[in-house]
Formats: C-alpha cells, sequence, structure tokens
C-alpha cells in the first residue's frame, strides 16, 4: 500500500471526470471490487483497462487497496479511499476531509470490519440497479448509507435510496440489503421509521428488500403483513433473483398481496404509487 508522492495540487492535470466519479463511489460505497468498478465506469472497455487505471490512481496515492483470503481463497482487490483521494473528494464536495469520516487506518478497519460482506453485497446491489438503468429504465438517483442517514436520519437509516424513472413512471423508493444477521423482529421495526417518515413528508414509503433466501423472506413477509399500510409498502425479492435477474425484471413481491405467485418490476411497483411528476394516470 502506498500514499504515493503526489498532491492534489500536482494531480490536478492528472485526473479525469471519471476518475473523480471513481473516487466520489469507492467513498460512498465505503469499498468497490475491481470487477464492480469496471462494470459501472468502464461499461464498454477491456477490464484490462479498468484495472490498469485503477493502479495509477493507486500510485498516486488516490486510492488504496486490500484482499482477503477466505476458506474459497483470496478475494479480489477491494478498492477504497487513500488520504490523497479523501483530500481530493472533500476539495470537490466543498466540505473539510474529517466531514467525509476518512480514517488512514481505512484498509486494516474495512479488511476485519464483521459488514465487509454487507458493504460488498449493498454495492453488487448498485452495480445491478447501474446496469439495469442502460435498459429501458433510469437509475437516476442512488444515495448510500452516509447520504440516507443525512437525509432522513432522524426517522430511518436504510441502506440506499433509489430513484427509478421508466414509461413516464417515477419511482421513489428505500432499499435495504438483509444478510440474515439481524433478527426479523428487528427488521421489522424498520416500518416503523418509514411510517414516521411518511407522516411527517405526506409521502408513502415504498421499501425493497432484497433477502438472502426464499425462506427468510417468506418469514419476513408474515411479519411485515401488519406493517404495510396506504402509505407505507414493502417489496420483497431475494440476493439470487436480484442478481441473476436484475432488479428491473419480475423480481419483486407487494407484502399483502392475495396472490402468491405475483412479481412485479420496478416499473410496475413505480405504477402502483405515482407521484407528482407522473400524475395519477
Amino acid at each position: 500500500m502506498t500514499e504515493g508522492r503526489y498532491t492534489p495540487l500536482s494531480l490536478m492535470t492528472r485526473l479525469t471526470a471519471r476518475d473523480m466519479a471513481i473516487v466520489s463511489d469507492v467513498h460512498d460505497h465505503q469499498v468497490l471490487t475491481t470487477h464492480q468498478i469496471a462494470r459501472v465506469h468502464f461499461p464498454d472497455a477491456d477490464a484490462r483497462r479498468a484495472r490498469r487505471r485503477l493502479l495509477v490512481l493507486f500510485r498516486y496515492g488516490v486510492l488504496d487497496r486490500f484482499r482477503r483470503q477466505t476458506a474459497r481463497g483470496k478475494l479480489p482487490d477491494h478498492w477504497i479511499l487513500a488520504a490523497t483521494g479523501a483530500e481530493l473528494l472533500a476539495h470537490h464536495r466543498g466540505v473539510q476531509t474529517a466531514d467525509l469520516g476518512f480514517h488512514r487506518d481505512q484498509a486494516v478497519r474495512l479488511a476485519y470490519s464483521v459488514q465487509l460482506e454487507h458493504m460488498r453485497g449493498l454495492a453488487e446491489s448498485f452495480v445491478r440497479f447501474v446496469e439495469a438503468g442502460r435498459g429501458p429504465g433510469e437509475l437516476v438517483h442512488w444515495y448510500g448509507e452516509r447520504e440516507c442517514a443525512r437525509r432522513w436520519g432522524t426517522h430511518i437509516r436504510p441502506d440506499a435510496y433509489v430513484r427509478w424513472e421508466q414509461e413516464e413512471c417515477v419511482l421513489h423508493a428505500f432499499f435495504e440489503y438483509d444478510t440474515g444477521t439481524e433478527s426479523l423482529a428487528k427488521v421489522r421495526r424498520k416500518m416503523t421509521g418509514y411510517a414516521n417518515l411518511a407522516r411527517h413528508s405526506e409521502l408513502p414509503s415504498i421499501v425493497l428488500f432484497a433477502l438472502h433466501s426464499d425462506q427468510r423472506a417468506k418469514h419476513l413477509e408474515t411479519k411485515l403483513a401488519n406493517a404495510v399500510s396506504g402509505q407505507v409498502k414493502a417489496y420483497l425479492t431475494t440476493h439470487a433473483r436480484l442478481f441473476g435477474q436484475g432488479p428491473d425484471r419480475a423480481v419483486w413481491r407487494p407484502v399483502g398481496s392475495p396472490d402468491p405467485s405475483i412479481l412485479l418490476r420496478l416499473v410496475d411497483v413505480a405504477r402502483r404509487h405515482p407521484t407528482p411528476e407522473q400524475g395519477e394516470a
């Protein structure tokens, strides 16, 4: 690992807009793998091009990286913000470096974090939404955990917020990525926060849950049956469906539906909850 000899000033003519977009995404998601960055920022290029550019950013001291050994072998490179990258991003966003929550021992903190699996799965969800947004629909916004906490932290702290547009429909939804480590009762209690937000904002709270198995999804649906209302709605899918088919496909099961076989697309969910942008048609 290296911090490099470069400074934000000396990098002014070396960094591209794509480089800064990568830095921003790495910070917002805390950690992204080489493959994830390539799919988001180099969709039409050879993966080797992404790796070469990431190594340049590493030499500049903008990004750092780590790998973890698991029972299945080494994980791929995991890219994180380095000190110079944190300075650059702070200047870019008009904030202090301390406001980014950056720590110089970031690599050690994240490599050994018990939350790494959750961070990796949430990052992969983001990538899948980005890829799906290159089709008929568009991912207009994805706010990560930090931004969600800043905007709605008095009521809820979701994993992400999604704004999806397709066929003149607009979906505003919160996203929860579940790894099975929390009790279902705790997951159920989150709905109280979503209900409070709906009352405060006078807008519906639409929550998309991605669960690690069909069995857990079934059990959570039972738990949430009396938590949904006219202003709070929940839709469930599994990691396998989300990553296998894509979030824009018919993978979302509405909680409380009398038809156990119904699965909806994001645009179908949007049609169920028309917004001022799309009217009531």
